[in-house]
C-alpha cells in the first residue's frame, strides 16, 4: 500500500508551510499568466508587483516596471484623478473603477478599464484591461449607423426609443434633445391602425430574432404620417432590446403616385384617341343636321327638342376636347386676351343656367392687365371653376368672381413651388358652400376624383382647369374651410413686365426697415417659417421660429421682454391659432399679434378678432404686405 503524500505523523506546522507555499504558487502562476494586466502597489501608488501583461501593455520590463508611480504610466491629464482614487479605496467600499488612459514607455497612450480593491495587507490589486480595440470598435460601428442614409433605432420591448441615429430624427421630426429626454415613445409614434402589425413583427422578432420587412407610418412630430419600410431584429445577448432599420418610403411613394398617374393618363391618351375620331364623326352630323332642322321646321315643340338634342351634343363634344386636352397636353393659338371680355361672355350663360338660388357677382379693376393665351381654353378653365362652385352650393348661396393685377415678389413666389416672381392677373372664384377637408384639397386636381355621386361628374373638370393655367405659365392657390366656402385663386402672367418691373423696385425701395425687433414667427409650413425668416431679417428684424403653437407659447415665455411682435397662423397642429393667441395674452394681455391664414374669410377674420387680434395678413403674402403691416403694428398707439 502507498504511503500519503503527507505523513500522519508529520508536524502541524510543516503542512501549513507546504499548503501556503502551494497556494502562493497558483497564485503566482495566474498573477503571472492572466491576459489582463495586474499591479500591487502600495497606499502612495508606488508599485511593487506587475505581471507579463501589465509590463507588455506600457513597454516596460519587470524590473523598469517595480518602483514607479501611477503618474509615471497615466498621461498627464489623468494625474489630478489619482488622488480622488485613492480617496475612494480608503472609504467604505475600498473599491474604485473607472476607464483611465495610460502612457506607454514610448509616449504613445492607450485607454483601459481599470479595477482597484484594498487587500487585506493595504497595499492594492489592481486590474487592467485594454479597451483599445473595443473602443475601436465602438467608434466604427457607431460611425456606421450615424452616417447610415437609413434611419437606425434601438428599441426595447418596453417601447422605449433608447438610441437613434440622425436619419432616424430626421424621418420622425424629433430631435436628439427628446431622444435624449426620453420622449420618443414607439406607441406615440405609430397610428393605431399599425399596431397589429407591429404586434406580429414583435412576436417574429420573438420567434426568430428577426422579423420581415414591412410597410407601416410613424406620426411625425408635427402630426404629419410619415411611410416608411422597416425591419427588426432583437440582440443575441438581450432578446428584449434590439435595431430597427428604417426606409423613408415617401418620395418612393410620391413617385409610384406619379407614375400611376402617368400611366392612367397614358392608357386615357391612348383610348381617347383612338375614339375621339369616331366620337366627332358621330357627333357632327348630329349637330349639322340639329341646324338643318331647326331651320325648317316652325313647330316651336319640335325646335325645343332640337334645341336639347344640339345642347347634349355640344357637351359630348365638350367632353371629348376636355379628355383630350388633358390626355395630350393643352395647346392653342395664343392671343393678347383681355380676361374680362370672356367673364362678361360667361355671366351671360352663367345667370341664365345656375339656380336663381346663387348670387353671381363679378368685379373688376378698369385697369386690368392683358395676359397671352387661349381664349377658349381661358374660358373653359373659367367655367369649370364656376361649375364647381355651383356644385359646392347645393342650397343656393354667392358666387363671386373678381380679378386683380398684383406683383409677385420673391418672398411671395417662395411660398408657392409655381410662382415666379414678375406681373401677374389674379382671378379669385369664390363660393360660400359646404367647402373641404384637407384631405379633399390635397386631391382636388387629380384626374377622375370627385366627391360626386357616381354618374354627378367626370372628375376632369379641375385637372382640365389645372393643366390649362400651367400651360399658360400661371399657377393655383386653393383655400378652403369645411362649411365655410372656398376660394380658388389663378395666376395667370401678365402683359404688364415693365410695369413689373417698375413696381417691384419702387416697393423695395419703400419697404420700411426694421430697427433689430425680434419677431416671432408660428407656423406649421417649413418653407413658410424659412421665407418669413429670410425677408424679416434682410429688413433689418430679428426672428424666433416655432412649428405649433405651443412651441411658440414656449418660446415667448422665456423671450417675452424682447419679443416686439408675434406672427401666428390660425391653423396648426398640436395648438392652432386662437388658442395660441388666447394663452400668449394670458402671459401678456398687451401682446402684439398678426394672424395669417391661407383661407381669409369671415369665419377666420371672426376667430381672430374673438382672439383679440386686429392686424391679418393672407397667405402667401408679399414682402410689401408683410412689411407694412409690421410697421403699422409697431408704431399704433
Amino acid at each position: 500500500m502507498n504511503s500519503p503524500s503527507h505523513s500522519a505523523n508529520e508536524p502541524e506546522g510543516l503542512r501549513e508551510d507546504t499548503a501556503h507555499r502551494a497556494a502562493e504558487a497558483r497564485y503566482r502562476m495566474l498573477f503571472d499568466y492572466a491576459p489582463e494586466g495586474i499591479v500591487i502597489a502600495d497606499p502612495r501608488s508606488y508599485y511593487l508587483d506587475a505581471n507579463a501583461s501589465m509590463c507588455r501593455m506600457l513597454g516596460y520590463t519587470k524590473d523598469e516596471f517595480i518602483g514607479l508611480h501611477a503618474s509615471d504610466i497615466v498621461a498627464p491629464a489623468e494625474v489630478p484623478h489619482i488622488g480622488e482614487a485613492l480617496r475612494s479605496l480608503e472609504g467604505e467600499s475600498h473599491h474604485h473603477e473607472r476607464e483611465w488612459i495610460f502612457t506607454r514607455k514610448d509616449g504613445s497612450t492607450f485607454s483601459a478599464e481599470v479595477t482597484v480593491s484594498q487587500m487585506p495587507d493595504g497595499n492594492y490589486l489592481g486590474i487592467i484591461r485594454d479597451s483599445t480595440e473595443r473602443k475601436r470598435h465602438d467608434a466604427r460601428l457607431r460611425r456606421l449607423v450615424d452616417s447610415n442614409a437609413q434611419g437606425v433605432m434601438f428599441w426595447n420591448t418596453r417601447g422605449d426609443v433608447t438610441s437613434a441615429n440622425g436619419a432616424f430624427l430626421d424621418i420622425i421630426g424629433y430631435g436628439r434633445d427628446d431622444l435624449d429626454a426620453g420622449t420618443i415613445k414607439w406607441t406615440a409614434i405609430t397610428p393605431p391602425e399599425y399596431a397589429e402589425a407591429d404586434r406580429r413583427a414583435l412576436a417574429e422578432v420573438a420567434a426568430r430574432s428577426v422579423c420581415t420587412p414591412y410597410e407601416k407610418e410613424f406620426i411625425r412630430r408635427d402630426g404629419s404620417r410619415v411611410a416608411v419600410l422597416i425591419g427588426a431584429a432583437s440582440f443575441q445577448d438581450d432578446s428584449d432590446e434590439g435595431v430597427c432599420f428604417v426606409l423613408d418610403l415617401s418620395e418612393r411613394k410620391r413617385l409610384e403616385q406619379q407614375l400611376l398617374r402617368a400611366q392612367r393618363m397614358e392608357s386615357i391618351g391612348t383610348l381617347a384617341g383612338g375614339i375621339a375620331h369616331d366620337l366627332n364623326n358621330v357627333l357632327t352630323p348630329i349637330l349639322l343636321s340639329v341646324e338643318l332642322l331647326t331651320e325648317m321646321i316652325d313647330d316651336p315643340e319640335a325646335e325645343q327638342y332640337l334645341a336639347t338634342l344640339k345642347t347634349s351634343a355640344e357637351h359630348g363634344s365638350s367632353l371629348v376636347r376636355q379628355v383630350l386636352s388633358f390626355a395630350r397636353g393643352v395647346q392653342g393659338h395664343r392671343i393678347a386676351v383681355n380676361p374680362v371680355h370672356l367673364m362678361n361672355e360667361l355671366l351671360k350663360i352663367l345667370r341664365d343656367t345656375l339656380p336663381k338660388s346663387i348670387d353671381v357677382r363679378f368685379t373688376s379693376p378698369p385697369d386690368l392687365w392683358t395676359v397671352t393665351g387661349d381664349p377658349t381654353q381661358i374660358h373653359q378653365f373659367l367655367l369649370n371653376l364656376c361649375v364647381n362652385a355651383r356644385d359646392a352650393m347645393p342650397t343656393g348661396g354667392v358666387l363671386n368672381v373678381t380679378m386683380e393685377n398684383t406683383v409677385v415678389d420673391e418672398t411671395y413666389s417662395a411660398m408657392h413651388i409655381d410662382a415666379q416672381p414678375g406681373a401677374y392677373v389674379v382671378i379669385t372664384v369664390a363660393d360660400t358652400g359646404v367647402g373641404m377637408t384637407p384631405d379633399v384639397q390635397d386631391r382636388v386636381f387629380e384626374p377622375f376624383f370627385t366627391t360626386k355621386a357616381t354618374g354627378s361628374g367626370t372628375g376632369l373638370g379641375l385637372s382640365t382647369t389645372l393643366a390649362i393655367v400651367k400651360a399658360h405659365g400661371g399657377f393655383i392657390h386653393v383655400y378652403s374651410e369645411p362649411g365655410h366656402g372656398a376660394k380658388f385663386k389663378v395666376y395667370l402672367p401678365a402683359n404688364a413686365a415693365e410695369c413689373a418691373s417698375d413696381q417691384i423696385s419702387a416697393e423695395a425701395t419703400s419697404l420700411r426697415r426694421g430697427n433689430g425687433e425680434i419677431v416671432l414667427v408660428a407656423d406649421d409650413e417649413p418653407g413658410i417659417r424659412a421665407i418669413a425668416q429670410g425677408t424679416l431679417e434682410r429688413f433689418g428684424y430679428r426672428v424666433l421660429l416655432a412649428s405649433n403653437g405651443a412651441e411658440a407659447v414656449a418660446l415667448y415665455a422665456q423671450h417675452a421682454a424682447d419679443v416686439s411682435v408675434v406672427l401666428t397662423d390660425m391653423a396648426m397642429p398640436i395648438m392652432d391659432g386662437p388658442a395660441t393667441i388666447l394663452a400668449l395674452k394670458a402671459i401678456n394681455p398687451d401682446v402684439k399679434i398678426i394672424a395669417s391664414s391661407g383661407l381669409v374669410t369671415d369665419n377666420a377674420l371672426a376667430k381672430a378678432m374673438r382672439a383679440g387680434v386686429h392686424h391679418f395678413v393672407p397667405k402667401p403674402y408679399t414682402a410689401e404686405t408683410l412689411l407694412r403691416t409690421l410697421h403699422a403694428i409697431l408704431n399704433e398707439e
